[in-house]
């Protein structure tokens, strides 16, 4: 794919998004080597997970080699990247710096959350932004990503860590106006999901990011799933038009059951969860998480994606 000269924000409508199907990787698939495996017909770039700590081995001192060595990479298959920046995990080890342990607390996924909403965290966050921003004029840097706003942590630790969704919203207002500003060229691509304690929250976050960059979306494209349907799929619809949109299909979307009647097959197939995420989601870009087999085996995984993917490279 030809590099495509990028205009500041300012000057792209979100109708001139570099649309089209990425692929993500998962966090033992980091290598270019694996990253090779999923440059396919009509997948326009990748989403790869950085955690904090890789970023930030110690306060203060980054350490971007990987970063620079996979963009080179990028431009060398002609592909873009997206830069996940992990701070929470669903395996026992953290994704922060060790100074920030006391800020990173075991959450019900078996992994560790970050203390989102703390003052030093954010300040924190807002440094490793800014210090990133450096790569904001590589042309092959999509942009950056979060992981989704659900803590995964039950209320007793809510608690006993001085949240309120008041200070949690203003956190994610903070960390994504400076990640807007660190990147002016740059997508920002907001996972969003459940809010702890005030789902309307997320509106009150989007309706601040209109005009930014900032690209509103999720995990599971799931179309029976009933708390996605009434709590989180609704801002696309609200948000359709004001900024550009995006959703991820990951391992559960790919064994997804059909709950209605008038369907040939039990799951829902990728063709059939692409046309959800393209007419109903209204979504700029669809990331396809890359599962190396199906799970239970009579599921679909991501080669079951790749004729869909090859088919439409863009899709709006």
């Amino acid at each position: 794919m030809p590099v495509v000269a990028r205009l500041p924000r300012q000057a792209r409508p979100i109708a001139n998004t570099i649309q089209g199907q990425y692929a993500s990787l998962l966090r033992s698939q980091g290598s270019q080597a694996y990253m090779a495996t999923v440059v396919k017909p009509g997948v326009t770039g990748i989403m790869k997970r950085y955690s904090w700590r890789s970023l930030e081995p110690t306060a203060g001192n980054y350490d971007f080699s990987e970063l620079q060595s996979d963009l080179s990479w990028a431009q060398s298959q002609g592909v873009r990247l997206i830069v996940m920046i992990e701070d929470k995990t669903f395996v026992p080890e953290r994704a922060t710096p060790a100074y920030l342990d006391a800020y990173s607390i075991p959450n019900i996924g078996g992994g560790y959350s970050t203390l989102r909403w703390n003052p030093y965290v954010i300040s924190r966050m807002q440094l490793l932004l800014r210090a990133m921003g450096r790569f904001d004029s590589n042309p092959w840097l999509e942009g950056i990503a979060t992981q989704e706003t659900a803590m995964s942590l039950p209320s007793t630790a809510l608690d006993a860590n001085g949240y309120t969704p008041e200070k949690y919203r203003d956190s994610y207002i903070t960390m994504l106006n400076t990640a807007s500003t660190s990147f002016p060229t740059s997508r920002i691509f907001w996972f969003m999901n459940f809010f702890p304690r005030n789902q309307a929250y997320i509106g009150t976050i989007a309706t601040a990011m209109i005009g930014k960059g900032v690209v509103m979306g999720g995990p599971d494209v799931l179309p029976d799933e009933p708390a996605l349907l009434n709590m989180t799929y609704p801002f696309y619809d609200q948000f359709q038009g004001k900024l550009p949109l995006f959703a991820q299909i990951e391992d559960i979307c790919y064994r997804h059951l059909h709950a209605t009647a008038g369907y040939a097959t039990k799951y829902w197939t990728p063709t059939e969860s692409f046309r959800f995420a393209r007419d109903e989601l209204h979504v700029n870009y669809l990331i396809w998480v890359r599962i190396p087999v199906p799970s239970p085996s009579d599921a679909y995984y991501w080669n079951d994606a790749l004729p869909v993917i090859a088919t439409n490279p863009t899709f709006n």
